[in-house]
């Protein structure tokens, strides 16, 4: 039997604790890992002085309310990018994993319609770099970009953002 500590699943999105340090707000987290979000990231509120009140409603939101009545809701991923140093890395990876994907997906597209990216680019009225940049997985495509793309492409857009896999060759 295995002696590695168990988590409740999801543990590194649940805050469990929240407190009003000099300088800013301290939150933990259920997996242990904790850290400050500096007033001065919480427009909001101006510091410490300023702060009236915090709660942690939910393990995903914490709010704050400032002397002058503002609230600032600080949201779970938020605030774990200033907890966890290796966060927004691995964000970012997930992010350029599904940037590659959909480029890829929409140049796959477009040379299964058998189209140049100029031809595609203008019947969906955008520019030829921003299709190229979306097929290399440099940029996200606005929702109005996809519905442009699918729209020149003559397929739906959950086309261009979930593929249904191919079918798998039936066994005898």
């Amino acid at each position: 039997m295995s002696t590695a500590t168990v988590l409740v699943k999801n543990a590194d999105r649940m805050m469990n604790a929240i407190k009003p340090v000099p300088e800013g707000i301290e939150l933990s987290f259920a997996d242990g890992c904790s850290g400050v979000i500096p007033f001065a990231d919480i427009p909001e509120i101006s510091g410490l002085a300023d702060l009236d009140r915090v709660e942690l409603p939910t393990p995903y939101e914490a709010v704050l309310w400032s002397s002058g009545g503002k609230t600032a809701e600080i949201p779970w991923d938020f605030a774990r990018a200033y907890c966890d140093p290796s966060y927004r890395s691995r964000v970012e990876a997930v992010s350029t994993r599904g940037r590659l994907a959909l480029g890829a997906q929409i140049k796959q597209l477009r040379e299964d319609a058998g189209v140049t990216q100029q031809v595609l680019a203008r019947s969906a009225g955008i520019g030829r770099i921003t299709l190229l940049r979306l097929e290399r997985g440099e940029q996200s495509p606005t929702f109005k970009t996809l519905l442009l793309l699918a729209a020149a492409l003559g397929k739906p857009v959950q086309d261009l953002v979930a593929p249904t896999a191919s079918p798998s060759p039936r066994r005898p």
